[in-house]
């Protein structure tokens, strides 16, 4: 029974992302995990369920993950894993010491621990609950009030509603009373009812707002060439040919900006470094002429080197960067990459009394060469900027520029919008990112759908240029449109192509845009509290054992 459980538990939450997309069983996935949970006499039994779950989930799903970094890939199939009995260990005690409602206990623990994930060890909020809703707009559009985990906390209680129901039919029993009494029941399900029925219907008037107008017209360009350790798929020069190429192909319908990819080639951009090899020059030179000739900008991805001769911390300071030119030719503004991945782009602990745990990291990574010993690692970007631009019919905007995985990060796209300023500081966003290091698969439908809340969440258009991805447009309201893959603008050439369309501009300042994750923050501490008082009733327990014993 409970090895049956798990596996139903692991195939409909499996099912429920993209590209297979079967959402309808986002509300019941959990269900069957959660009688485990709840039902199941032996607390081990269950917490060694819940870790297995968690591992054959991870392994399964994050298989994209294997060609890249393989041992990167265990060990973060081995760390999320960790989540699902942590999490089974306050839901069991709520259910069947505290007979607290489903409904109520399995949203906050479920959405706490999507915050901790998302923040824990340089974070990877990957497979949310709201992950697998990303097309059903109705039920997204609360994210501009508390974020992607809204949802997810609605999709909970739903799956909590359901076990409580399931209880209460079968009249399950911990100890001497039902572990779901047929009033628990009935108020899990009026709960979730109350709960799903309110983010519909606000979702429904979120819709029908008119509050999005037309931004700068963009052309997104993607190209389709694999990044592999030993070499990629192409020589740079044959990459550089081809984007360049089609930008003058979507040049015919008069874009204000080009789009490129991060890394759409090996250059190096910034004054500095861009004179050490004739490629980097002539890479600047041809993308500079490009944005005058055309009157329009250019945003690309490119690496930045700083030369620190005398610096004690490190001779050379190397960025992932993304270079705005503009139509005059001037200097290209340039962001840095702020959230580095850990392990693709950065070792943890280079400096301080841990750095003997760097060297040997270091020496794990395939990216630190045959010997083991080229410390690949960047620096992190110090702000998040945000360009100024001016469009040929629409006037001026501003955009913020996230690069590869910072538009997975909700807070990077905060930030980015918001940054603790009164109004929005930022009117769209422009993503760049190479999905080129994961194949061909899975990965690249799921980093466009979790992008989608950044859109909904901060009320802004998104245009993306992914390299091996899925490059397009997304409106404020989460909208998906003129994609690249498989969109309403192809190229015969494979996944290589280009887009062009206006990016949505919404007048609306959100909720989350002015006060960020408190209530994913909230469910964390809530989460807290249920392990402090599992713990509290756990040391009486064993202080009422001890008085028995003594009287006896």
């Amino acid at each position: 029974m409970m090895a049956l459980a798990g596996l139903l538990t692991l195939l409909f939450k499996s099912l429920i992302f993209a590209p297979i997309g079967w959402w309808p069983l986002a509300f019941v996935c959990l269900t069957p995990w959660l009688i485990v949970v709840g039902a199941a006499p032996r607390a081990p039994r269950v917490y060694a369920h819940s870790y297995l779950l968690g591992i054959a989930f991870s392994l399964i799903n994050l298989r994209w993950l294997y060609d890249s970094t393989g041992l990167g890939y265990v060990f973060l199939a081995i760390y999320q894993a960790a989540y699902f009995p942590l999490m089974a260990c306050p839901i069991r005690h709520a259910v069947r010491r505290r007979r607290l409602p489903l409904a109520v206990v399995v949203p906050i623990v479920w959405t706490g621990s999507e915050m901790v994930r998302a923040v824990a060890l340089s974070g990877f909020p990957w497979f949310f609950l709201s992950h697998s809703l990303y097309d059903v707009l109705s039920l997204i559009q609360i994210s501009d009030l508390v974020g992607a985990y809204g949802v997810s906390f609605t999709v909970a209680a739903v799956n909590g509603a359901v076990a409580d129901l399931i209880f209460a039919r079968w009249g399950a029993v911990a100890g001497p009373r039902s572990i779901s009494s047929t009033g628990s029941a009935r108020f899990s399900r009026f709960f979730a009812g109350l709960l799903l029925t309110g983010v519909l219907v606000y979702g429904w008037i979120q819709l029908g707002r008119d509050t999005i107008t037309r931004g700068p017209k963009i052309a997104v360009i993607q190209g389709d060439y694999l990044s592999l350790i030993g070499g990629d798929e192409a020589s740079d020069r044959e990459k550089m040919n081809a984007y360049l190429k089609m930008m003058e192909e979507a040049a015919a319908q008069r874009p204000d900006v080009y789009l490129l990819p991060e890394t759409p080639w090996i250059m190096y951009l910034n004054p500095e470094a861009r004179d050490l090899y004739p490629m980097y020059r002539e890479s600047f030179a041809r993308l500079r002429d490009h944005a005058v000739s055309h009157n329009a900008y250019v945003v690309t991805g490119s690496a930045s080197l700083e030369l620190k001769p005398y610096s004690l911390e490190a001779k050379e300071l190397r960025y992932n960067s993304a270079m705005v030119f503009s139509p005059d030719g001037a200097e290209p503004g340039r962001y840095d990459k702020v959230h580095l991945v850990v392990f693709g782009e950065m070792v943890p602990f280079r400096y301080g009394r841990l750095r003997f745990l760097y060297l040997w990291l270091n020496r794990l990574m395939p990216f630190s060469g045959p010997d083991g010993e080229h410390e690949y690692s960047l620096f992190p970007g110090k702000k998040f900027e945000v360009f100024n631009m001016t469009s040929r019919e629409s006037g001026k905007f501003r955009f913020g520029v996230p690069i590869c995985y910072e538009d997975v990060m909700p807070y990077v796209s905060r930030e980015f919008v918001c940054g603790g300023h009164s109004e929005k500081r930022a009117d769209f966003l422009l993503n760049i990112s190479n999905d080129g290091w994961f194949g061909r698969g899975v990965q690249q439908p799921q980093h466009l759908a979790i992008c989608v809340f950044r859109a909904v969440e901060n009320r802004v258009g998104i245009a993306r240029a992914v390299n091996t991805g899925i490059s397009g447009f997304i409106q404020p309201d989460g909208r998906l449109h003129h994609l690249v893959h498989g969109g309403a603008v192809t190229r015969p050439e494979g996944n290589s192509g280009f887009a062009v369309a206006h990016v949505g501009v919404d007048s609306r300042r959100t909720l989350y845009c002015r006060y960020g994750d408190w209530f994913a923050w909230t469910c964390a501490f809530l989460w807290l509290l249920l392990y402090v008082d599992y713990w509290v009733v756990r040391a009486r327990a064993r202080d009422s054992e001890l008085a028995t014993g003594v009287q006896a």
